[in-house]
């Protein structure tokens, strides 16, 4: 319904939120996967805890030009 919400401004079904969601426990389980350990997730600070090999793989340097600036 995505064409349908732009148009009438409306939320579409699946939104971005959900979508951050899922997608974060997919990258946190292949951070996992790769260090062969458990790791622990701050929900609201949205980092890993106690881990800064782990912490180092939730991002990488961004592409000259492309940079997001926070």
């Amino acid at each position: 319904n995505f064409f349908e919400c732009v148009k009438d401004r409306s939320q579409p079904v699946s939104d971005v939120f959900s979508h951050v969601r899922a997608l974060t426990t997919c990258h946190l389980a292949n951070i996992a996967i790769r260090l062969n350990r458990t790791i622990k997730w701050d929900p609201k600070a949205e980092e890993i805890v106690g881990d800064s090999q782990a912490r180092a793989m939730q991002g990488r340097e961004q592409r000259k030009g492309y940079e997001i600036k926070v």
